[in-house]
């Protein structure tokens, strides 16, 4: 028998390499089945509970970029590929560019992608890709996407280092183009289109100016020597730094708030439910403390001292942050951490790769990662956070609307702040008493109560205001303490009036309110608020009731509806701005629409898109059905108080449809009287 040479065995080997190379090639040219995709193998075995999903795409990530409710992951390599992932590790589809797509942003809803290439092509496609357009130019530097992608904004340079922005519609037409000098960042804000604004820091003979810009490329205002920082997600609040400064500006441009750091900061972040508290980070020498926590209404609440060069995400209820630094810990390891809201470390575990890219999404538990050499990690905290006894929460997350009275009881709704300084309403349960308003005003001084995650709008507890309310003609008269008429600052005195006023006026039989010290009518309460006496109670015109959050509590209020251009706000708009801001959610898809309304003389029919399913998950739990519960009441107080309607259902695209056992009805009737967010 003759002996092969082990040359040949080296020759043999590379043969088979080629092939499985060549063989890997076809596949990954070949198109994805669109329904079930093509599932991406992680590279290690899932250890210790399935903590980690991983991805390899054996190249450097340029961008990464998830959706709201991550079910796409949308990232760029130097391989000249963009792909999107979904959440079940599947590759939907790639695409490849003649040159590098450096910048590639998923929309938040999900639906729609734009990559922009060092070439100068920009390339908006549906996520389904059944619908795409491409503009090509100069080359970009950057892009943004609106949340529901109707509005697209690139900046490019010629080759004469002109720098241009340039907006597009949804459809691909080009609406204008502002010249600029160069951009150094880019943001396009808010899903609401008349409320939609660009924000940018290019720089101006060697200085950097902050300036917002409408949708029409008006120039809304301008700051010298200042950079954006950060925007919230909806544009109502804004980040810019100053050297060692940090200011907030409001959507009009207004500065709200400033501090003064000990370092330049490098990341600052908003509380996604929460815009008046802020996340402050810096490199800073030595052992000083570097990562600060501020609440814009009381300053600093905590700082502490992390890694140099830490990356950081919050979780989508806002109570958690995570963190991650590979730089000066060891080599290829990366430390990652869990926060709590008082900045206290509940967590802690090692990822075998450099994290370079911490993205946050609207998942409840989930955070996506990027490392060297193409890593995604998908990082799912629930047992993370299972493990500490900070996640117990001691109260249900909402009180769902109620109807219940016992005898002899009395139910008033009482208003208090939450984290938003937002005005909540509040039922709570009194004895039968021949003194209910007063009952309702002692109430509302001893505040709210434990575990509720709300604040006192009346500063003082041991204060008394005397009620004499005059039956025969429905008169209110409110003796005030000194003190409390004369509160200093004006949030602090807008927010007590406004609790004293919309309390008492849930009383029927209140015709007009007197304000009294001394005896005497008052003509100015507070910082600067004249009255203008007698008050009239508040009634609600057409009131919308929308969720909102404070701390791991979930509440119910009510706004008046918006109009444009001075019209009546019809039904199918108020409902529409209820949904819109139930979309803030962290468990709500982007993508919920209303359809349509279809009303009968029986009932009222809110068609919803199919999207609405994804709310009842399988797992129904205490958190679930209450989550559900909060969507609910929001959606049918809003038709009931705005309608004749006695019965509400809820479609989806058109049809009936019922959750999983467990949760609640898709159908209400309208039931009187009705309680707010009661107390337990």
């Amino acid at each position: 028998m003759k002996n092969v040479q082990p040359f040949y065995y080296i020759i043999a080997l590379a043969g088979m390499f080629m092939l499985a190379a060549a063989y890997l090639l076809v596949m990954q040219l070949m198109p994805a089945p669109e329904q079930t995709g093509v599932t991406v193998e992680p590279q290690a075995p899932d250890e210790g509970g399935a903590i980690y999903d991983l991805w390899f795409s054996s190249a450097e990530i340029y961008d990464l970029s998830v959706d709201h409710n991550l079910t796409g992951i949308l990232f760029s390599t130097e391989e000249k590929m963009v792909s999107l992932l979904d959440q079940e590790r599947k590759l939907r589809w790639d695409k490849s560019f003649s040159t590098a797509p450096r910048q590639a942003k998923l929309s938040s809803c999900g639906n729609y992608a734009v990559t922009g290439t060092e070439g100068g092509l920009l390339h908006f496609t549906a996520t389904d890709q059944e619908f795409y357009w491409e503009s090509e130019g100069f080359p970009i530097e950057h892009v943004a996407i609106g949340p529901n992608a109707n509005w697209v904004a690139a900046t490019r340079v010629d080759e004469e280092e002109n720098h241009y922005i340039e907006f597009y519609d949804r459809g691909g037409e080009l609406n204008w183009v502002l010249e600029s000098g160069p951009v150094k960042n880019l943001y396009l804000s808010s899903e609401y289109l008349e409320q939609a604004s660009i924000f940018y820091t290019h720089m101006q003979e060697e200085q950097p100016v902050f300036t917002a810009v409408n949708i029409e490329g008006e120039e809304l205002w301008s700051y010298e020597g200042k950079n954006v920082a950060a925007v919230s997600r909806h544009g109502s609040r804004v980040a810019a730094a100053d050297g060692k400064s940090l200011i907030i500006y409001d959507a009009q441009g207004q500065a709200l708030w400033e501090n003064e750091l000990p370092f330049e900061p490098q990341t600052v972040m908003f509380n996604p439910q929460n815009y008046n508290r802020l996340l402050v980070y810096g490199n800073q020498e030595g052992a000083d403390e570097n990562l600060f926590y501020y609440d814009l209404t009381d300053d600093l609440l905590w700082s502490k001292r992390v890694a140099d060069g830490s990356l950081f995400s919050f979780t989508a209820d806002g109570q958690y942050i995570v963190s991650s630094s590979w730089r000066h810990y060891r080599e290829d390891y990366t430390q990652m951490k869990i926060l709590n809201r008082q900045g206290e470390e509940i967590n802690n575990w090692e990822v075998a790769m450099r994290v370079e890219k911490l993205v946050k999404s609207g998942h409840p538990h989930l955070v996506v990662v990027g490392g060297e050499d193409g890593y995604i990690d998908l990082v799912n905290l629930e047992p993370l956070l299972a493990e500490t006894e900070n996640d117990v929460a001691v109260v249900p997350i909402y009180n769902p609307v109620s109807t219940e009275q016992g005898t002899g009881e009395i139910k008033v709704p009482l208003y208090f702040i939450d984290e938003n300084s937002n005005l909540v309403p509040v039922t709570r349960s009194l004895n039968d008493t021949d003194n209910p308003i007063q009952a309702a005003v002692e109430e509302l001084i001893r505040g709210p109560a434990r575990g509720s995650a709300l604040y006192r709008t009346i500063p003082q507890k041991d204060v008394a205001i005397e009620v004499e309310f005059f039956e025969e003609d429905g008169r209110l008269n409110l003796e005030l303490p000194s003190e409390l008429a004369e509160l200093s600052g004006f949030t602090q005195s807008t927010t007590a009036l406004d609790s004293l006023v919309l309390t008492v006026s849930s009383f029927s039989e209140v015709e007009e309110i007197t304000l009294t010290v001394d005896e005497e009518p008052l003509e100015v309460f507070g910082e600067d608020l004249t009255l203008d006496q007698p008050l009239s109670p508040y009634q609600w015109d057409k009131p919308v009731y929308i969720p909102v959050m404070s701390g791991n509590r979930y509440y119910l209020k009510m706004q008046e509806a918006t109009t444009e251009n001075d019209e009546e706000a019809d039904l199918q708009h108020i409902v529409e701005q209820s949904l819109h801001a139930c979309r803030v959610l962290p468990f709500v898809p982007s993508n919920l629409d209303l359809i349509d309304l279809r009303i009968s003389r029986e009932k009222i029919q809110i068609n919803l898109t199919e999207s609405f399913k994804r709310i009842f998950s399988e797992k129904v739990g205490e958190q679930e059905v209450l989550q559900a519960e909060l969507l609910l009441d929001a959606l049918f107080m809003t038709v009931f108080e705005n309608s004749r309607a006695q019965r509400v259902e809820i479609l989806v695209d058109g049809d009936e449809w019922e959750p999983p056992a467990g949760y609640p009805s898709l159908g209400r009737f309208h039931h009187r009287p009705y309680f707010i967010n009661p107390e337990q």
